[in-house]
């Protein structure tokens, strides 16, 4: 079938602007809300490309900048409809923003606030220590991770390193409002942001012990079924802690205390010392203390082969915090493990630099991002930002390879393949921020226009932002509330060549990458939705707005 590919929700007008045609076309037209045409224009044959298999053309309207509403069309087949406009992303922003106020674990949610997708309080009983004769503990709260009901301090330190780091640099963060509850602080009220944050971040203070180390989940021993989250009855156990979630956790706070103090000082104090607290107890127990599920559960387990990218975080927050320099020789000490690590055949959750990784299995790039923010001149931090730098040359040179400007090759379409697109655009954003370049923003651009419908699945993988947005998330909640659609602003976890449930394995062994995908509830290897899938792209839209 004909099909012009095109960002289903649109343009900034100083942006550049692609539409991709699967077929044939020597020239395209932009025509406006009233079918007049506003710009003709000729395509440009780029060929068949690894990772969609089209045989592609592409239609470049960058020169159209005035404010309106435009399909592209070519030959006898036409776009969905786009916009052009200054506050063409202000829906998208409050919507992922929002999303993290619905994931809501506990009594946190409010009628006013949730609408049509308040649920009922939940998981509100205390935990059971898994393996230990101790009383329960109270955990309640947070944000529930993914698709399921599980809470994970490793998954939840990274979506907030993500919002934190996203408002360290890009003040504009602080601004948006996406219409939730208001929290008060010493200066008066908390902007929308970190008032969200702080719900994942009051959570997470419960899951650290007396001795300052994390456990690394609170779930129930196994998945629930398809039910409301209020539904959830089960037994729920904290699982024995981990240096991985110790040490994310301890760079955390640190960063947090670097924004909350303007607003907060008792508060940002806390943080800080709950932050010493979990470094001390690294530095009591230097050996890696890693995570396996317990035999017989089976949810998230969240593993990782080493923890030296996670105390390399620490030890630079904790440095950009403190001035400290016991912080900085402890990063100094890590560089040469993290390095044999980087070039040893143990499986990993990255291609490409591991200093610029802003994932929940490798860290270290949240290490850099502290180095830099710190703005001294030394070692460590001319590492952070040449890595940032080569890293984003590297993905450039990958958008060359397709007809789509994305900076992708076939390996990189794994489980949570847009997690990890958004975290090459958290790179390429941290990058422009160092040295400015238009390749840097245009191959942003591209994988924006990407998640948002500029793919050969025709689709947006944001809910509720463009008209050919995925509707079936694999997520319990919004499977069984009785509305017909999800709420805005979850992102799909996308293509994945692994096609790993049953209903993927539907599709063709042979489809190309991009083409690994189907809008289905049962997927949840293709369609699942976490907190760390949204939480990027709002540091990427803040760093682009």
């Amino acid at each position: 079938m004909k099909k012009i590919f095109v960002n289903q929700v649109g343009f900034l007008p100083k942006a550049e602007k692609k539409a991709v045609l699967n077929f044939n076309a020597d020239e395209f037209t932009v025509k406006d809300s009233d079918g007049k045409e506003v710009l003709k224009g000729q395509t440009s044959h780029f060929g068949t490309d690894e990772i969609s298999g089209e045989d592609t053309f592409v239609a470049d309207f960058s020169q159209l900048s005035q404010s309106g509403k435009y399909k592209v069309v070519a030959n006898d087949a036409t776009s969905t409809s786009f916009e052009i406009s200054e506050n063409v992303y202000d829906k998208l922003m409050h919507d992922i923003c929002k999303c993290f106020y619905y994931l809501r674990c506990g009594d946190a949610l409010d009628k006013k606030y949730a609408g049509d997708y308040y649920h009922e309080p939940c998981h509100m009983t205390k935990a059971t220590v898994y393996g230990e004769d101790v009383e329960p503990v109270d955990v309640c709260g947070g944000w529930h991770d993914a698709g399921d009901y599980g809470r994970y301090s490793t998954a939840g330190a990274v979506a907030v390193a993500h919002l934190l780091y996203g408002t360290r640099l890009f003040r504009n963060l602080l601004d948006v409002d996406f219409e939730i509850p208001e929290e008060k602080c010493d200066k008066g009220v908390l902007p929308n942001i970190l008032a969200e944050v702080k719900v994942e971040l009051d959570f997470l203070m419960k899951m650290q012990r007396e001795d300052g180390s994390v456990w690394h989940k609170v779930t129930t021993f196994s998945h629930a079924p398809f039910i409301m989250p209020e539904d959830d009855k089960e037994e729920l156990f904290l699982f024995p802690t981990s240096s991985l979630a110790t040490a994310d956790i301890a760079a955390t706070f640190a960063l947090a205390y670097t924004i909350y103090k303007d607003y907060d000082t008792a508060y940002a104090n806390l943080l800080l010392e709950r932050a010493n607290k979990a470094y001390e107890w690294l530095d009591l127990n230097p050996e890696a203390k890693l995570f396996k599920n317990a035999e017989g559960s089976n949810t998230g387990e969240y593993p990782e082969p080493e923890d030296f990218s996670n105390r390399f975080w620490a030890a630079c927050s904790m440095y950009e915090v403190t001035g400290d320099k016991k912080y900085y020789e402890d990063a100094c000490a890590l560089i040469p493990a993290i390095k044999a690590h980087d070039k040893s055949d143990t499986p990993k959750e990255y291609h490409g630099n591991i200093f610029t990784c802003f994932g929940w299995g490798d860290v270290a790039g949240f290490g850099s991002l502290s180095l830099i923010l710190k703005g001294e001149k030394n070692e460590l931090t001319e590492l952070a930002r040449a890595s940032f730098l080569d890293e984003a040359n590297r993905l450039c040179k990958h958008a060359m390879t397709n007809g789509f400007g994305l900076c992708m090759l076939k390996e990189d379409f794994i489980w949570g393949s847009n997690m990890e697109l958004l975290k090459y655009m958290m790179v390429l954003t941290v990058a422009n921020k160092l040295e400015p370049k238009a390749e840097f923003v245009n191959t942003i651009t591209a994988g924006l226009d990407y998640l948002l419908g500029c793919n050969s699945m025709d689709t947006s993988y944001v809910t509720g932002s463009g008209e050919k947005a995925f509707k079936n998330p694999h997520l319990r909640p919004t499977a069984v509330d009785n509305i017909e659609q999800p709420w805005p602003g979850l992102v799909s976890g996308g293509p994945n060549i692994g096609l790993q449930d049953e209903k993927a394995q539907t599709l063709p062994k042979d489809s190309a990458p991009m083409k690994c995908y189907i809008d289905h509830v049962d997927c949840y290897s293709l369609n699942e939705i976490t907190i760390y899938w949204n939480s990027p792209l709002v540091f990427v839209m803040a760093g682009l707005l």
